[in-house]
């Protein structure tokens, strides 16, 4: 601190009087609380600073403050304080709002300054205002006013500038009439820091019906690309002063983003794959949000899932449709401008595969099946194995030549009892149309049983034999001695 200013903070201490106790110990039930500056801004003060306003926070629980305002060309780092207490000349109170007064003597000081006052609890309960102290080595003061209109291009950009000048004008015969102008350090800016070396452009203006300064901002005129740059705004008067600066941040897009689907374009059945995109808006830092869309194969629109996200460019889809599939990605820019990229998945799908079961052994299912027309038999194939989404939905036919003989997982001796041999056709679907077939050499045999003419037949057979070895032993007998004797039988 300077000589000067230590000697006005000995003045000050013995010249402004203390808050009386009870006034600091009254609390304040406000549910907003805030605190304001009567005085008009930019006011001149020579020798003494007279400031007053009024707060909802008990006086106590304040503190104010003056610091230099610097201008733009300046050399110093930061704003430099000057004096700061928590101490006021005259507090009054009169239904819970304070009344706050505040005399200081600046007899020695000469600056454009800013007094600010705020709560030392809650540092965003402030109020601030611009004055001049003394006679000369005053700046202009430039302050932005915020619009909520907005710009009716991103090539042209206006903001409005209150400009406060001191009171007392250099008496030196540097004016110039109408020579006031606006200024800026600009640089395109990337991250936190500048990527392009800072130049110095002058920037149209012109005075409104209030008195106060619209800027303009031309991309076209000040020939700069698109991206994100900064602008330290100030302004040089007709004295040649050069004000403070006011930082803007400001963003140039005239054109769409160009978005770019990467993936496979072809896919199995219930595959996880994984979908990204790259956005180029042509320049660094660009603020792009990304709107993916997914169309199914069975014409479902729908937007991602929260656990198919991965990362803000890039998303994990388990396709478990065969069929298209669109994947789109909407990409609006900050500025408005958007573009929207298709990516067409084709999605084949998965067959069947057919498990049957018999109930006799099967080590081969080429070989021949063969059952007795009379035994009960089966063939299972309701183990077929299928994709998730068509394992619900198989449909089975078993075929001989071009007619199907039964529709199910099972084929029995009930819906079978042809005798004889036949190649069967089981063919297995799923509802996206794919069909898995198996050839199977099915016998169906009878045994021969007697039957009850088969019995009377050969008893007729037997007994016509009977009868001819009979009548040939007879013959036999008489061809032998000329007669017919019995023989006789010994005692």
């Amino acid at each position: 601190m300077t000589s000067k200013a230590a000697s006005l903070v000995a003045v000050l201490l013995l010249l402004i009087v203390t808050i009386p106790n009870a006034t600091a110990v009254i609390k304040n039930e406000s549910e907003n609380p805030l605190v304001t500056i009567s005085t008009e801004q930019g006011i001149t003060f020579v020798e003494n600073m007279n400031l007053s306003g009024q707060s909802t926070i008990p006086a106590a629980e304040l503190v104010w403050s003056l610091v230099v305002i610097d201008s733009v060309v300046s050399t110093g780092i930061e704003d430099t304080l000057l004096l700061s207490s928590s101490t006021f000349s005259n507090v009054t109170m009169n239904d819970d709002i304070y009344d706050w007064a505040l005399s200081i003597p600046v007899n020695s000081l000469n600056c454009t300054c800013r007094f600010s006052i705020q709560s030392i609890n809650d540092f965003t309960i402030t109020a601030s205002t611009v004055v001049f102290i003394g006679t000369n080595s005053q700046i202009p003061y430039i302050e932005y006013l915020p619009s909520f209109q907005t710009y009716e291009s991103n090539e042209l950009k206006i903001f409005e500038y209150q400009v406060i000048t001191p009171e007392f004008e250099p008496t030196s015969n540097l004016g110039l009439t109408d020579s006031t102008s606006f200024k800026a350090n600009i640089c395109q800016f990337s991250g936190d820091s500048c990527i392009t070396e800072s130049v110095v452009v002058e920037l149209n203006h012109s005075v409104n019906e209030l008195g106060n300064y619209d800027v303009s901002i031309d991309k076209l005129t000040l020939d700069i690309a698109d991206g994100n740059w900064l602008f330290e705004i100030y302004l040089r008067d007709s004295f040649l002063r050069y004000s403070n600066s006011v930082e803007m941040f400001l963003t140039f897009d005239t054109n769409p983003p160009n978005v770019t689907i990467m993936g496979a374009t072809n896919a199995q059945e219930q595959d996880f794959m994984v979908y990204s995109t790259t956005v180029d808006d042509g320049y660094d830092s660009s603020l792009v949000a990304l709107t993916w869309t997914i169309t199914e194969p069975n014409g479902i629109i729908r937007s991602i899932h929260d656990y198919e996200i991965i990362t803000d460019s890039s998303i994990g889809l388990i396709l478990n449709q065969s069929g298209e599939w669109n994947i789109s990605v909407l990409a609006i820019d900050s500025v408005g401008y958007f573009s929207k990229q298709s990516y067409i998945v084709i999605v084949h799908n998965i067959p069947p595969e057919i498990s049957l079961k018999s109930s006799v052994s099967l080590d081969d299912i080429n070989d021949n099946l063969v059952f007795d027309v009379s035994e009960s038999w089966y063939l299972d194939a309701s183990e077929s194995t299928d994709t998730v989404n068509d394992i619900n939905s198989l449909t089975y036919s078993w075929i001989i030549g071009d007619e199907i003989i039964h529709s199910g997982a099972n084929l029995t001796n009930l819906e079978y009892d042809i005798v004889g041999q036949n190649s069967i056709i089981l063919a297995v679907s799923d509802s996206d149309g794919a069909t898995t077939q198996l050839t199977i050499q099915l016998q169906v045999t009878e045994v021969d049983k007697p039957t009850k003419d088969n019995n009377e037949f050969a008893a007729v057979i037997t007994l016509l034999i009977v009868g001819l070895l009979l009548i040939t032993l007879v013959m036999r007998f008489r061809g032998s001695d000329g007669s017919f004797n019995l023989p006789k039988w010994d005692k």
